[in-house]
């Protein structure tokens, strides 16, 4: 057990301290609250998935059914009015420099948490900490941080790793569907951010999740790296997880399957709608024609009628 505040002599292990605890809290925002409870492609065992439950509550404060019930209407409607932070609606920077402002304002709407929010934990100790004593974990989470590099080296570290999620969702949100690269020719603005975003654990590949949302696994190119896929293989390992659903077919393949398909049904149904408005303007100027035409014989009938006789 350390003394008091003696971590924080060697200057690199708070830095460290940071990087580890903001990696592991990626870790299990992917993993659980994304790829499991939101899309359901993959499944932990109980063990597992509450060890990520209460590190989500030491480190975030964050509340289960209100992140999942928030990211499952911005599928929804992504991009669109509706969603509850896209930079295309709200501005890119709105969401860049504000993006946890949307996220709490969403999470006020009720019938957006009854909507969107089911399936998600509602046990005893969901019921009775981790809801109504939500910022108790992050309470403890500074005293620990004070106890192992003292006030002012425990406090920069605690308000560091109290920050990380938030920028890393609004890197996401905003980022995510305005900058990059584009596999998929989906209806949103999704965007992969890879390279650039590859510390976010797998959430950078954007438009391929968005593309295939209940794919536990994100990579679609072989150069691409789905850190957050590789945690699920190793849980796998030793029957920590369960994979539902990943995508295995190439990105070539699964395009041309889907959103090939979907662009050729547009244009084949633009062609045919296109061709019944012609048909629909032929029909019409024809009956006009028509109609004049009988006019025109009613008014030649009615001239040659000789007039009427009056004694």
């Amino acid at each position: 057990m350390p003394v008091f505040g003696s971590l924080a002599h060697t200057w690199w292990l708070p830095l460290v301290w940071v990087l580890v605890l903001g990696h592991v809290t990626n870790i299990c925002v992917t993993l659980f609250l994304h790829r499991s409870m939101t899309h359901e492609g993959v499944v932990f065992h109980p063990v597992v998935a509450h060890a990520m439950r209460f590190w989500l509550w030491l480190t975030t404060g964050m509340n289960t059914r209100e992140w999942v019930a928030v990211h499952r209407k911005h599928h929804a409607f992504a991009d669109r009015e509706g969603d509850p932070h896209s930079p295309v609606v709200s501005g890119f920077w709105a969401i860049m420099l504000g993006g946890v402002i949307f996220y709490r304002r969403a999470t006020r709407d009720p019938e957006l948490l009854e909507k969107y929010g089911k399936g998600c934990p509602d046990d005893w100790i969901e019921r009775r900490i981790y809801t109504p004593h939500a910022f108790a974990g992050i309470l403890l989470l500074l005293l620990i941080n004070l106890v192992l590099f003292g006030p002012l080296v425990g406090l920069l570290a605690w308000s560091a790793t109290a920050v990380w999620l938030p920028i890393m969702g609004n890197v996401i949100n905003g980022a995510g569907h305005a900058l990059g690269y584009r596999n998929f020719d989906t209806r949103d603005q999704s965007h992969n951010l890879y390279p650039l975003g590859i510390w976010i654990a797998g959430e950078e590949l954007h438009n391929n999740h968005h593309a295939d949302p209940r794919s536990a696994r994100f990579r679609a190119r072989w150069w691409e790296f789905d850190i957050g896929w590789a945690y699920i293989q190793l849980l796998s390992l030793v029957h920590g997880a369960r994979v539902i659903y990943a995508r295995r077919v190439s990105a070539a393949e699964f395009a041309e399957r889907y959103y090939g398909r979907a662009r050729g049904v547009a244009v084949v149904a633009g062609q045919r709608a296109t061709a019944a408005a012609e048909r629909a303007r032929n029909a019409a100027s024809a009956a006009a024609g028509k109609a004049r035409g009988a006019a025109s014989a009613a008014a030649e009938a009615a001239e040659s009628v000789p007039p009427l006789a009056i004694d």
